[in-house]
């Protein structure tokens, strides 16, 4: 049996390649203890014997291959402080995955390190490594040039080409999202007076924020239908900056998807602003995603979408784990 592990920003998402998900939310998990995080994954996924996991955790700035949990140093970060909100639940399931004796990689982040087109490579970090498991959900289905928004809490756009990620667009980069986004002349001044830190102005840098909400729960018809179409407005545009790039590299007409959960109100909008067709992907296809790759690194994948394999993720004893003198 295998298991993906989508670190999002509001949930951590577990899965198996067969589509059983699982979702509990960041703030609960930071006042579980591992144990009984492991208990409810089990409870919840009917996973009782897990050949592999693959763990995605926070930016993976610290990381170009896919690794061994415990070959990777400072749990694949360059610090252990970056952008966004910092619950605990993530390094509490962490610490879950670490002690439930399951073997377990580690997914990389896209960022400046990494092989992707040389230009992109201004930019520090294009996204976190469940982004690679939302696009290896793709292409395990067939889908080897493709786009994908995901437009939520915050906004990443990564480009694949011909089964190879050649970069993404970060969310402190350009577009916003509902609650988090980049830094405009506002947050800057904030920044410099004092008023905030870098990272306070981009949590609260997000569409609904700027409206002086914090959910569309809150929102009236008229706020909501305004969030809604600012976000479509603004995840079209970003798709379209990519569109440059894969048009560049030869690929005039790639397949166009949005992921995150207010994908299906917006769907039809960003089609209209594009221009083509965009389909949608579920809550779990980052998770899935992950758990696809734990089934082919198990297998013997040597390269996950142009990430490359560590040899020592990939040895495997006679019964199937981790060889013996490596087992945590």
């Amino acid at each position: 049996m295998f298991l993906g592990v989508d670190h999002g920003t509001t949930a951590i998402r577990f899965a198996t390649p067969e589509g059983r998900c699982w979702e509990l939310p960041r703030r609960e998990a930071a006042s579980l203890d591992p144990e009984e995080i492991i208990r409810r994954v089990q409870e919840n996924l009917g996973l009782f014997a897990v050949d592999l996991v693959a763990l995605t955790y926070s930016m993976g700035d610290g990381l170009t291959r896919i690794v061994r949990l415990e070959d990777a140093p400072n749990r694949g970060l360059i610090r252990q402080d970056g952008a966004g909100l910092h619950l605990g639940g993530g390094t509490r399931v962490f610490e879950a995955i670490t002690c439930s004796g399951w073997p377990a990689v580690l997914l990389p982040g896209i960022h400046k390190a990494s092989g992707i087109d040389p230009r992109l490579k201004v930019f520090s970090h294009g996204m976190s490594p469940e982004k690679v498991g939302l696009a290896y959900s793709l292409f395990r289905k067939g889908v080897s040039s493709f786009i994908v928004s995901d437009a939520s809490s915050n906004t990443v756009t990564f480009a694949v080409l011909r089964g190879r990620i050649i970069g993404a667009i970060d969310a402190p980069i350009f577009a916003p999202g509902l609650a988090q986004g980049p830094l405009d002349v506002d947050a800057i001044r904030s920044i410099d007076s004092g008023r905030l830190t870098a990272n306070e102005a981009f949590t609260r840098g997000g569409i609904l924020a700027k409206m002086g909400r914090s959910s569309l729960e809150e929102c009236t018809s008229g706020e909501k239908r305004m969030a809604l179409e600012a976000l479509a407005l603004f995840a079209a545009m970003e798709i379209g900056a990519l569109l440059v790039l894969m048009r560049d590299l030869g690929e005039p007409k790639p397949r166009i998807f949005l992921a995150g959960s207010p994908a299906p109100l917006i769907e039809h909008r960003v089609a209209g602003l594009l221009g083509t067709d965009v389909g949608t992907l579920g809550r779990c296809a980052a998770a899935e995603g992950c758990a696809r790759i734990a089934e082919d690194v198990f297998r013997g994948m040597k390269s996950i979408l142009g990430l490359e394999v560590d040899e020592r993720a990939m040895s495997r004893g006679r019964d199937g784990g981790w060889p013996d003198e490596r087992r945590g």
